[in-house]
C-alpha cells in the first residue's frame, strides 16, 4: 500500500532530495513551530491527556518525527512509527478531526517558514509541494492505522 501511495503522489528521488532541503530549511524554526502548536493544543483543551509534563515529552517526539519523515526512505521502521502514532491517537480517543487539524496547524507554520526563507521562488514552490505530499503520506498512514484498529 505504501509503495502505491508514494507512486500515486509521485514521490521520487527528486522529491526526497526536496524533503531533505525542506527539513534543513525548517530546522532553525522547528522548535518554535512545535512550541506554538502545543500552546494551541493546550489552549483548545482538545483532550484531557494533554498536560504540561506530557507536552514537554511530546515536543521532543514531535520534532524527531518531522526529522524522520523528511529524511524518510518510507521503510518499515517509518511505517511502524506512524502506525504507533495512529494507534496512540485512537487509544486516547483523539477525534480524527483534531488529528487532521493538528497537521494543518503545523503545515501552515511550516509553509510560512518556507515562504519567508531566502530560497528562490521555484525552490519554495518545490518545497511546499513536497511538504504537501509528505503530510498526505504521514497523515494518511496514521489515520489508516487508527481506522483499521477501530474497525477490528
Amino acid at each position: 500500500m505504501l509503495k502505491k501511495l508514494l507512486q500515486f503522489l509521485e514521490i521520487d528521488e527528486a522529491t526526497r532530495a526536496h524533503a531533505r532541503l525542506l527539513w534543513t530549511t525548517l530546522t532553525p524554526q522547528a522548535d518554535s513551530i512545535i512550541e506554538r502548536f502545543y500552546e494551541r493544543v493546550h489552549e483548545a483543551r482538545i483532550t484531557r491527556h494533554i498536560n504540561s509534563p506530557v507536552i514537554a515529552r511530546l515536543k521532543v517526539k514531535q520534532k524527531a518525527h518531522w526529522a524522520a519523515l523528511f529524511g524518510s526512505d518510507f521503510d518499515d521502521a517509518y511505517a511502524n512509527s506512524v502506525r504507533r502514532i495512529g494507534l496512540t491517537h485512537r487509544d486516547i480517543a483523539l477525534d480524527p478531526l483534531w488529528h487532521v487539524a493538528g497537521y494543518m496547524a503545523i503545515k501552515i507554520q511550516m509553509a510560512e517558514a518556507v515562504a519567508a526563507s531566502a530560497l528562490t521562488p521555484l525552490e519554495k514552490t518545490r518545497l511546499i509541494r513536497t511538504l504537501d505530499k509528505y503530510i498526505a503520506v504521514d497523515m494518511g498512514l496514521a489515520l489508516s492505522a487508527y481506522n483499521a484498529a477501530v474497525l477490528d
